[in-house]
C-alpha cells in the first residue's frame, strides 16, 4: 500500500476541494492517504478512509522563508515533508507555498549526491507526447552547475517516466546561436555540448518548448515560472474566446463541436497534468499549483502513488 501525505492547507480554493481530491484519489486503489491540516477543516466531514494529522499551522502563500518559519514543527508543510522523513509516507503532495515546501524537503531530507539546488520539473502536453520543464520555480539563483544537474535529472526522469533511451535536451535561450544569452546561459551551453551523457540538441527559443525533437527544456526557476503561467494563461484566455464564439454561433449543441471543444478544454486544462516533481532530494514531494481544486488534487495524488509504486527515487541515478 502507497502512503500519500496530502497538506490539508494546500490550495487557494480552501481544504475542501483538497479533501474531496484526496477521497476521489483514494477510490482509485493502492493507497493510503495522511490528510494534514487544521481539524476545524475536516470537522464534521466523512473523511472516506483517509487518516488525519492535526498541524495547526498554514504557511501563508505570501510568507517569506526564515529559519524560524523552518523550524516551526506545526505547520501542514513540515509535517508532511517530516513524514516523508520518518518513512511514515512513501510521498508528500502540497499545492501551499512552494518556497516554503521547496527549503524544508532541501532542509529535512537533504539532496542527492551532487546536486546543490533542487528543482521543479512539471509535464506540457503537446501533439508528440509531453516534455519535461526544469526548473519552474524552485530556484531563481542559478550558475551553470545548477543548470547542468537540471538537465541531468530531466534526462533521468524523462527516461523512467516514457521509457525513452536519449531525450533531446533543449536550453531555453533567446536564441539558436551558441553566442547568445547571458554569461550564464552560454556557460551552460559549452558545458551541456560536452557532456556526453546527454543528448544535448542546443539552445531552443520559447516556440521550440512544443516541438517533437525538445523532450526536456532546462531553465532557470525565474524563467522556468514565468513560461509555466504564460502558457496557463495563454491557455485558458483561448479557451473562453473559443468557447464564447461557438456560443456566438450557436454551435454549442452540435455534437462534432461539442466534442472537439471538450477535447481541447480537458487537453489544455492544467488539472490534467497537475503535479510537479521536486528533483534533487531525497524523498518524493510533488508540488501543485496553488489555484488547484478536487480534480487537480486527485490527479498530483495519484502521480505520486504511481512514482511511488515505480520506485521513481532508486531509478532516478544521481548526476
Amino acid at each position: 500500500m502507497i502512503r500519500i501525505a496530502v497538506d490539508l492547507s494546500g490550495s487557494e480554493k480552501g481544504p475542501a476541494e483538497v479533501l474531496n481530491g484526496a477521497i476521489l484519489a483514494r477510490q482509485e486503489g493502492n493507497l493510503e492517504i495522511i490528510l494534514v491540516g487544521q481539524s476545524s477543516a475536516v470537522a464534521g466531514k466523512d473523511l472516506a478512509g483517509c487518516s488525519f494529522l492535526e498541524a495547526p499551522l498554514a504557511i501563508p502563500m505570501s510568507e517569506k522563508v526564515s529559519r524560524e518559519l523552518l523550524r516551526n514543527q506545526d505547520s501542514s508543510l513540515f509535517k508532511i515533508v517530516r513524514l516523508v522523513q520518518e518513512g511514515k509516507a512513501d510521498a508528500a503532495v502540497s499545492g501551499g507555498n512552494t518556497a516554503c515546501f521547496v527549503a524544508l524537503a532541501t532542509t529535512l531530507l537533504g539532496t542527492i549526491p551532487n546536486v546543490e539546488r533542487s528543482g521543479i520539473a512539471i509535464f506540457l502536453p503537446k501533439m508528440s507526447g509531453t516534455t519535461i520543464l526544469i526548473d519552474a520555480g524552485a530556484n531563481t539563483a542559478t550558475v551553470s552547475k545548477h543548470l547542468i544537474s537540471y538537465a541531468v535529472m530531466g534526462n533521468f526522469l524523462h527516461q523512467a517516466i516514457f521509457n525513452s533511451e536519449k531525450p533531446g535536451i533543449g536550453l531555453l535561450n533567446v536564441g539558436e546561436e551558441e553566442t547568445k544569452g547571458s554569461d550564464l546561459y552560454r556557460e551552460t551551453h559549452l558545458l551541456l555540448k560536452e557532456d556526453r551523457r546527454l543528448n544535448f540538441i542546443g539552445n531552443i527559443e520559447g516556440h521550440d518548448i512544443f516541438d517533437p525533437k525538445v523532450d526536456v527544456v532546462v531553465a532557470d526557476g525565474f524563467t522556468g515560472n514565468c513560461i509555466l503561467k504564460t502558457i496557463e494563461g495563454v491557455v485558458e484566455d483561448f479557451a473562453s474566446f473559443l468557447k464564447r464564439e461557438i456560443v456566438k454561433k450557436g454551435l454549442e449543441d452540435e455534437p462534432a463541436v461539442a466534442e472537439i471543444l471538450g477535447k481541447f478544454l480537458q487537453r489544455g486544462d492544467f488539472a490534467e497534468y497537475s503535479g510537479g516533481f521536486l528533483m534533487g532530494v531525497s524523498g518524493l514531494c510533488v508540488i501543485i499549483h496553488g489555484r488547484s481544486g478536487a480534480e487537480a488534487h486527485r490527479k498530483a495524488i495519484l502521480r505520486a502513488r504511481d512514482a511511488a509504486a515505480g520506485n521513481l527515487m532508486s531509478r532516478l541515478c544521481p548526476p
